[in-house]
């Protein structure tokens, strides 16, 4: 083969395989997915990386009970005991159940894992009753809680997500309730977890139930659905709602939430969060964004009284989630600090992230992250600030008279070193010297 067919040759090659790998940048999200809204966020810090129509109003079905059981753990003890009231035991028998009755008693750990993992609507009754008194009162706290949280396409009417006209969410806000979910301790105990046990009650035998969320056990227990980096999950289904979906997934040091509402069918559902799943993981990593703002002094108050003035001290950077092409300079982080807030609230300042492109690979829409600060009295700061340079002095000048012999030694040890080697080659000079004389006079 001659240089010019072999060149030639290599060219097309290249030619092709250029056209099969995508260019740097280019990635695109998947564009079959079959539920009618989605999206996927980041867990950490809400960001939402991709969605499709995530603001559109849907019916969450049994997803509501991501809140209801988030709502029940702050308050409730797991292991302390509740007994069913009528209004609990009677809720509507024809949705899933658990067949608890009237008087019944059993632990709240159990209502928990059977309103998680068998979605049992008795279940979420139940916690609703434990916490509130009634379910009425529980709606108040849940849209409360939503208001808080800046759900403002969802209104909840019930504790189970049962069909209502006034009972809706969008897949933006199930992502941002299942974030605030994952912050209450011990909710991922029953959001992870597969199986449960209620052992037999006062009036009934031992129930056993395992969940229906076949992504969440992985490939090796489900070879269909199962996906390994699935951590947790909760399912729901109604006539009206169809098939609903909220997964969080932990893969390449990113952690996410994908909720997809309104899924025709079984296998769409997982097929749709895989997809969506694998996209991410594979295009997103994070980088850090340096947030730029000076310590602030800000007035706190406890109620209507002045606690103390102190010291706000941001943190020195962020991490964002981006695809290839995105640098630090293409993002901006904008600390908004008060000039006052109340003692409850100083681990609040929020930080607006904003984008200055756009792409077709992510959404790059800002959002607003609340990441950890130090508000501490300024006279700490400076206590502290003084205590590190006093060591750091005091270190210094124990050295310093150290040092000083040392380096005195040294110098002594390679001076007598060098005049060593100096006698040495005048020696051995010598010595060659009276050596060619000897062979001269022989």
């Amino acid at each position: 083969m001659n240089f010019k067919k072999f060149v030639s040759i290599t060219l097309s090659v290249l030619t092709v395989l250029s056209l099969c790998v995508p260019a740097f940048g280019d990635a695109v999200p998947p564009s079959d997915i079959i539920s009618e809204t989605w999206c996927v966020m980041d867990a950490e810090t809400g960001q939402m990386l991709i969605g499709g129509d995530p603001d559109r109003r849907m019916e969450p079905a049994s997803l509501t009970k991501v809140l209801t059981c988030a709502l029940a753990l702050e308050v409730l003890e797991p292991r302390n005991s509740y007994t069913f009231s009528a209004e609990a035991a009677s809720y509507d028998r024809a949705g899933t159940h658990l067949a608890f009755s009237e008087g019944e008693t059993c632990k709240i750990e159990d209502l928990l894992y059977g309103a998680m993992v068998e979605s049992a609507n008795d279940c979420a009754m139940a916690l609703a009753d434990a916490v509130s008194g009634s379910q009425l009162e529980f709606v108040r706290l849940m849209n409360r809680k939503l208001e808080e949280l800046g759900c403002t396409g969802s209104h909840f009417a019930n504790a189970t997500g049962m069909p209502d006209a006034n009972h809706y969410t969008t897949a933006r806000d199930m992502a941002i309730i299942t974030k605030y979910a994952l912050s209450v301790p011990g909710f991922e105990t029953y959001f992870n977890a597969w199986e449960w046990t209620i052992p037999a009650t006062n009036k009934n035998t031992e129930r056993k139930f395992g969940t229906h969320h076949s992504m969440i056990v992985g490939s090796e227990n489900n070879g269909t659905y199962g996906y390994d980096p699935a951590t947790g999950g909760k399912l729901g289904w109604t006539e009206e709602a169809l098939h609903t979906a909220v997964t969080v997934a932990e893969k390449n040091d990113l952690r996410l939430i994908c909720v997809v509402l309104k899924s025709r069918n079984k296998s769409a559902k997982y097929k749709d969060t895989k997809a969506l799943f694998e996209y991410c993981f594979n295009n997103f990593y994070k980088i850090e964004v340096p947030v730029s703002v000076p310590k602030k002094e800000i007035a706190v108050y406890d109620g209507e009284e002045l606690y103390e003035k102190m010291v706000v001290h941001p943190m020195a950077s962020l991490e964002v989630a981006v695809t290839n092409g995105f640098t630090k300079d293409d993002i901006a982080c904008k600390a908004n600090i008060p000039d006052s807030c109340l003692l409850s609230e100083m681990s609040g300042v929020a930080v607006e992230v904003s984008f200055k492109k756009t792409s077709t690979a992510m959404s790059t829409e800002p959002f607003t992250v609340s990441p950890d600060y130090h508000v501490i009295k300024e006279s700490s700061v400076v206590s502290a600030d003084a205590e590190v340079e006093e060591k750091t002095g005091s270190i210094f000048k124990g050295w310093y008279f150290i040092a000083i012999p040392l380096g005195i030694l040294l110098f002594l040890v390679v001076a007598v070193l060098i005049i060593r080697a100096y006698n040495i080659q005048k020696y051995k000079k010598l010595r060659r010297h009276r050596h060619y004389n000897r062979l001269k006079r022989g």
